[in-house]
């Protein structure tokens, strides 16, 4: 098992995986620049031109993107492509 620390926001605490001692997720916002925690996952089917809105994943798709409340409200995609929202989502 693979021990690491990690410093965010001044917080100082022990993972494995991922997953912190206190058994919290450290979840934040794939945006450049945004330290907000996530709360979606987007994901892109490029064949379809759609992009899909969610809960958070699981975690190891190197090609979803989590998203803060902000920045999911404000998702904009390519004119053509369709948005599908997962219909619990209130954003």
């Amino acid at each position: 098992m693979r021990r690491r620390m990690r410093h965010r926001r001044g917080i100082r605490s022990r993972s494995v995986r991922g997953v912190t001692v206190d058994g919290m997720r450290e979840r934040l916002c794939s945006k450049v620049g945004c330290a907000r925690e996530a709360v979606t996952t987007l994901t892109f089917d490029y064949g379809d031109q759609m992009a899909a809105l969610g809960p958070l994943g699981g975690g190891t798709d190197p090609h979803a993107h989590d998203l803060c409340a902000i920045h999911t409200e404000r998702l904009s995609v390519p004119k053509g492509w369709v948005v599908i929202r997962h219909e619990t989502l209130r954003v």
